[in-house]
């Protein structure tokens, strides 16, 4: 359960609080009221003090995943339109490289640095990029780019980007990023690059990868 709407209901109650209690609370609100409860718990933060376009300050509609954060089982689509679950990779060492568009010479430059880096990984680790490019245009720069990574699209429903923070308002896109998630499933390391027209560190990610093995 949403942890704002356990606190609107909670405070609505006079006695210790059950999962049950909220639905009842919520049950037995006017219909307008409770959409209105819904609406304020589901209600994103918006930030504009961590990512940037040159001069121009980008919001970000969070909160942003944290390192220790346990990922979400948010669910990408591959070249043919099969999900693929985050959580199915639990076990392995993931490395997300998340690019606004592949379309564009930063984040081609991104997938193809990702992609030669994978040889200085352990084996077994799973490297996707992600983005919300269609999965058709995703496998036609495979082909074309002929790169190692895994593409993965957030383009249906883009629960992704919501789950791991990496909206971005004006766009609609996802934030350039880099995350690496420990085989138990928790953030090992990100980077939210701050200049979205810049690249990311990529003799960090390969250091956390190793970090992350226990290398």
């Amino acid at each position: 359960m949403d942890h704002k709407l356990w606190l609107l209901a909670l405070a609505a109650c006079t006695h210790p609080t059950t999962d049950g209690d909220v639905v009842d609370y919520l049950r037995a609100q006017p219909a307008p009221a409770r959409e209105a409860l819904v609406k304020t718990a589901e209600a994103r933060p918006e930030r504009t003090d961590l990512i940037h376009r040159g001069t121009a300050p980008l919001t970000l509609i969070g909160p942003t995943l944290d390192v220790g954060a346990l990922i979400p089982d948010a669910a990408l689509a591959d070249g043919s339109l099969a999900p693929i679950q985050l959580a199915s990779l639990r076990g392995k060492i993931i490395v997300l490289s998340v690019v606004p568009s592949i379309d564009t010479h930063v984040c081609e430059t991104q997938t193809h640095k990702v992609s030669a880096a994978i040889e200085q990984m352990p084996a077994g680790t799973e490297v996707l990029t992600v983005s919300r490019d269609l999965p058709f245009a995703q496998t036609r720069f495979t082909e074309e780019a002929m790169t190692k990574t895994k593409m993965a699209s957030d383009y249906h429903g883009g629960g992704f980007g919501r789950a791991f923070g990496l909206e971005v308002k004006e766009t609609g896109l996802l934030a350039r990023s880099v995350w690496v998630i420990g085989r138990d499933g928790r953030v090992a390391y990100r980077e939210l690059v701050d200049d979205q027209g810049t690249e990311p560190d990529y003799d960090a990610m390969i250091a956390a990868v190793k970090r992350a093995a226990g290398g």
